[in-house]
């Protein structure tokens, strides 16, 4: 392999804050020994210097470079000096076979699969040492520089690198720097890698990183370009929170690696790298468990117990966690978990507090979002300073939900007034008749009375509803487009509730009979989202494109005494669906013809046919 293609081969400068003499720095390096001994071999030590690495990435290849001091092979392989403390050259060369096969075996390259890249050449570069050796009082001041590539069959989109120098239980744990270098970028990437923590980088082959000399609207441009590729999950470690305030829910989603919760769970698997359905399941319930009990929120002052939507597995593959979560095996290195924590409401929240306490050795902070009308507030919780809880209270400006009113029917009043004086004369001189027949003891004449009065009275009940009923106002067209529209509006104000009960409340407002639940499953496959988890669009706007009155279909309501009319309508519904803090946004035209009723007190749709659906416009767009 050629040294040309890699990094610039400057000398490590260290910055150390103390080098003690010879005799202080034997004893040290005993003690570590002695301490590392404890956990079985020295393999497991931490070396005195910090190793690192170098990569630079073709499309064909990674070319890595370990900057590494004869004092770490003489701590991780346990070399055995002279007895006058120096180390031969015999037993140098011994050390570098050794941590050749050491970095072949313990750093690791995967692709978005898991699947480990084997080094194709391993190799030290050129140096020189004395031929007497190099004493333990001068190892520092001598630097070995291995080579390993690695070859690849296509240029990878992702690659996650992963050292296992130390054991993940040692006193004092081994770091390598880092830095990773794209052919035709500008600055190197630079991360420090812990042992066993897997650290995962996206490749963009087509706009890879700029120089240092570019500008900053450049700089912006590209992350930009970044961010929404990623749809705004740029940091495969790191832990999101996305808190969605609507009218009448507060949904709670989280993105967390799944070795950030084995450390607190410590959840079942076994040894194989990559994490199956089996093991998804039990990791399943157990997280869903963690998180149910876990991170209290309180809405309006009251601690609330959230449903769980939602636990889901993904590879690094995945940047849309909205979209179906087929199941699959994914690596466990870099396996993330998804949640959804839904929090129904009766009416819009005004404020939450939220406590994240679900911090552990591998999670100091999670990046945080509240979204809702306007833009998002974002906000970096941490484990240090009391800095775990987030805080929202309802701006004025948010608007109010939309209310359901039922719509009035409107009655005229009877034509003329001679009827109830009509009624008024019969019964008084029915009941004069009665009186003067008792009084004269014609007691058959009075039974006979009474008798034709209560047929009278009874014949009433039916005859004199109809004679004195309003009768309906007939409705003019502008009346008609006026009526429909208010009940339209409300099916969908009734639709931005979130309980199937609330939502069957509203309809009935507006709706009459069996139309109440063809309209609930036509309109809720139309805003429903196409991913596993349900999702159901919010509604921002409903523009009726085109309104006609026609004449009625057929209905069981159309009786002559029964106000009833047609409409033919199609409209727009512009909807999203906001997961993990971006946003799909669709247009849907939607075309019906419907029955409009006087059904009693209040208009109401009351038969509906030809309902269809044509989707206009479709865009993801990280949320604002």
């Amino acid at each position: 392999m050629s040294p040309t293609r890699c990094f610039n081969q400057t000398p490590l400068v260290r910055v150390r804050h103390f080098v003690p003499p010879w005799s202080i720095r034997v004893l040290f390096v005993m003690t570590i020994s002695l301490v590392v001994g404890s956990y079985g071999t020295i393999s497991a030590s931490h070396p005195i210097s910090i190793t690192r690495a170098s990569v630079y990435l073709t499309r064909e290849s990674a070319d890595v470079r370990f900057e590494v001091f004869l004092e770490d092979l003489y701590l991780f392989h346990q070399l055995q000096p002279n007895r006058e403390d120096f180390l031969d050259l015999s037993v140098i060369r011994q050390g570098i076979k050794l941590h050749e096969q050491f970095l072949s075996q313990r750093f690791e390259i995967t692709d978005v699969e898991g699947n480990r890249f084997g080094p194709q050449d391993v190799g030290v570069a050129a140096y020189e040492l004395p031929s007497e050796g190099v004493p333990l009082s001068d190892l520092m001041g001598h630097q070995l520089v291995f080579e390993l590539q690695y070859v690849f069959d296509q240029p990878p989109d992702l690659l996650t690198f992963t050292q296992m120098f130390t054991d993940e239980d040692a006193v004092l744990p081994s770091e390598t720097k880092l830095e990773v270098k794209q052919q035709g970028g500008g600055s190197a990437i630079v991360h420090t890698l812990l042992p066993h923590e897997a650290y995962s980088l996206r490749i963009n082959w087509d706009h890879p990183p700029l120089s240092p000399q570019a500008s900053d609207e450049e700089r912006r441009q590209w992350t930009d370009r970044e961010k929404q590729a990623l749809l705004g999950i740029t940091n495969y470690s790191r832990v999101y929170s996305f808190i969605y305030i609507d009218d009448f829910e507060v949904r709670h989603e989280i993105l967390v690696p799944y070795l950030s919760l084995d450390e607190d769970l410590l959840l079942t698997r076994d040894d194989d790298p990559l994490l199956d359905l089996t093991e998804q399941d039990l990791a399943r319930q157990q997280i869903k468990g963690y998180f149910e009990f876990g991170n209290p929120l309180r809405i309006d002052g009251e601690l609330r117990k959230p449903l769980v939507q939602r636990c889901d597995f993904y590879g690094l593959d995945m940047t849309d966690f909205a979209s179906a979560s087929k199941r699959r095996v994914v690596p466990v290195a870099n396996a993330r978990v998804a949640l959804i924590l839904s929090y129904r409401l009766d009416e819009a929240p005004q404020s939450i507090e939220l406590t994240w306490n679900r911090f552990n050795n591998s999670v100091w902070s999670v990046s945080a979002a509240i979204l809702g009308q306007g833009t998002p507030v974002r906000e970096k919780l941490s484990r240090l300073g009391e800095r775990n809880v987030l805080t929202w209270n309802r701006p004025k400006e948010w608007r109010s939900p939309v209310p359901i009113t039922a719509v009035a029917a409107i009655r005229q009043k009877p034509d003329s007034g001679w009827l109830p004086v009509a009624v008024l004369a019969f019964a008084i001189v029915s009941g004069v008749a009665l009186v003067v027949a008792a009084a004269m003891r014609r007691f058959r004449i009075a039974i006979a009375t009474g008798i034709c009065i209560m047929i009278a009275a009874v014949a009433w009940v039916p005859v004199g509803e109809q004679l004195t009923k309003p009768s309906y106002l007939p409705v003019s067209d502008d009346e008609a487009a006026g009526v429909f529209e208010q009940l339209h509006d409300n099916v969908y104000a009734a639709f931005r509730r979130r309980t199937e009960e609330s939502i069957y409340d509203g309809l009935e407002t507006s709706v009459h009979g069996d139309l109440l639940r063809r309209i609930y499953l036509e309109m809720r496959r139309g805003l429903a989202n196409e991913d596993d988890g349900g999702g159901t669009a919010r509604i921002d706007l409903v523009q009726r494109l085109e309104l006609r009155r026609t004449a009625p279909v057929s209905s069981e309501l159309q009786r002559a005494d029964t106000s009833l009319f047609g409409v033919n309508c199609s409209w727009k519904v512009v909807g999203r669906v906001e997961h993990w803090g971006h946003v799909h946004v669709r247009d849907v035209v939607y075309r019906a013809s419907f029955n409009v009723a006087d059904t009693g007190e209040h208009w109401k749709l009351a038969g509906m046919k030809a309902f269809s659906q044509t989707s206009v416009n479709t865009s993801t767009q990280l949320s604002k």
